[in-house]
């Protein structure tokens, strides 16, 4: 069995954790390093990009001849509220609406918008999809179908966005969801590949820090530890850990995120200086050089879905 890694990244504009920011796309500059990087592994990432950025025109004349010549995948991501055409929830103080939240009329004009605008710019058929804020439901999931789309990866398995307030509900709740690439019940051709979210056992109980860091540690030790494959929400010897977890499981593959944003000293929260991106750019070589010894090979997301349609993939 040929094993697959996948890096998706959220192509966004700058620091989308400030809601009350101005919608800039410096951080599309920062891209070529990190696209640079994951080529020297042989690792093709899914730029999965939103309205703003699909209008950047450095962003466009960079990838379109990358994602022409199969070197990376563009798809799409879509946050509801700078997604034409407009309409007056975008402007929500409460939070960042869920497109799931708006009328099913706009959430299908939205849909249609930003696809039209990806395809145009990139001269490429959408294939692939991510959710912002990872919220979907099942009309949401067929609107996506009836323009195009054959493969989703907004499912956070064992994670539960119910009490994270759009504008006003909460968003959706994969608590039960299995980290398998599977069709999604409902809807004939849509391959959902789920991020890579996965539990360790502690092996260390740390008996000097204080009672409560025992306590979680020794929990973790009974229960496990939640790990996503993103180092700025997990650090990089847990990741390493769940990759080789994952390998011993003969999993067939394994899929990393991170924000284009976050390449960008000051882009997000995590990385606010230069020594704190040289210290990322440390930590995804280490990754990926463990990814390459565990025998994975890069593939986009457009590509998962033509193996499940072709057989490779069992689903």
């Amino acid at each position: 069995m040929i094993k697959r890694f996948v890096i998706t990244i959220d192509t966004e504009s700058d620091n989308q954790w400030n809601c009350t920011n101005t919608q800039k796309t410096e951080n599309a500059h920062y891209i070529p390093r990190f696209q640079e990087l994951c080529e020297s592994y042989g690792f093709k990432p899914t730029y999965l990009v939103d309205y703003t950025m699909g209008a950047d025109e450095f962003l466009v004349k960079y990838l379109k001849p990358l994602n022409l010549s199969d070197k990376c995948e563009v798809g799409m991501h879509l946050h509801a509220w700078d997604t034409p055409p407009k309409h007056e929830m975008d402007l929500s103080i409460s939070g960042r609406p869920y497109l799931i939240e708006y009328p099913e009329e706009v959430m299908e004009n939205k849909i249609e918008a930003i696809t039209r605008s990806l395809e145009e710019q990139f001269e490429s058929k959408m294939a692939s999809h991510r959710a912002g804020r990872w919220a979907t439901n099942l009309l949401y999931l067929r609107l996506l179908e009836r323009y195009g789309y054959r493969i989703d990866c907004s499912f956070t398995p064992g994670i539960d966005w119910s009490k994270q307030k759009g504008h006003a509900v909460g968003g959706t709740n994969y608590q039960s969801e299995n980290a398998i690439i599977h069709r999604i019940n409902e809807c004939n051709k849509l391959i959902e590949v789920p991020l890579t979210i996965g539990k360790i056992r502690t092996k260390h109980i740390s008996m000097n820090s204080g009672i409560k860091n025992f306590l979680k540690t020794a929990y973790q030790s009974i229960f496990g530890k939640r790990v996503w494959v993103r180092p700025s929400i997990s650090n990089i010897e847990d990741i390493l850990q769940l990759v080789s977890d994952i390998s011993n499981e003969d999993s067939e593959y394994i899929e990393f995120m991170m924000h284009s944003s976050e390449f960008m000293p000051g882009g997000s929260p995590y990385y606010k200086t230069q020594e704190d991106i040289n210290r990322l750019y440390s930590m995804l070589d280490i990754l990926f050089q463990r990814i390459t010894t565990l025998n994975y090979e890069g593939s986009t997301l457009r590509a998962i879905g033509a193996m499940v349609e072709e057989g490779e993939i069992n689903v």
